[in-house]
């Protein structure tokens, strides 16, 4: 199963605010599948994913809408350029990096979860150096957080 299906309903669940439980309640789907499916273990149901889909009032087809930007390799220029030069591409779901760290931010998702998110949404890259960036910005994130919670305190 493609990683950004199971990052859409983490990011999408994780907005609302939800626990699996409650989801399950909302869309008649059983939390265990709710759960294999946002971890990627399972892929559901046309039904399921329609349900799922309801409950949290999103078309199917953002679920399951890839990201416009190329994966893969993409060709360099020929101008000036004497080997074959090839270079990888880094590419990602701009809208759920953008959920994952929001939701990370109002305490909605792990920085697990919240790294985990973003790796998945991104295509090429080194996976740990991703989720150890996303760690460090969030636990900066967490920093200021407190800091502003001292400050308003005074």
């Amino acid at each position: 199963m493609h990683g950004s299906l199971a990052t859409r309903l983490r990011v999408l669940r994780a907005e609302r605010g939800l626990t699996v439980r409650q989801v399950a309640e909302i869309s008649g789907v059983a939390k265990e599948t709710i759960s294999q499916v946002e971890r990627g273990e399972r892929h559901p149901y046309d039904r399921t994913l329609a349900k799922l889909a309801h409950a949290y009032g999103v078309p199917v087809e953002d679920l399951l809408e890839e990201p416009a930007l190329a994966v893969g390799k993409a060709e360099a220029p020929e101008a000036g350029l004497s080997v074959d030069s090839t270079e990888e591409v880094i590419t990602f779901d701009d809208a759920a990096v953008r959920a994952a760290i929001k939701a990370a931010k109002a305490g909605k998702l792990t920085k697990r979860e919240a790294s985990r998110a973003i790796a998945d949404a991104v295509r090429g890259g080194p996976t740990d150096a991703l989720e150890d960036a996303v760690e460090l910005l969030l636990e900066d994130a967490e920093r200021r957080r407190v800091e502003d919670r001292e400050a308003a305190k005074t």
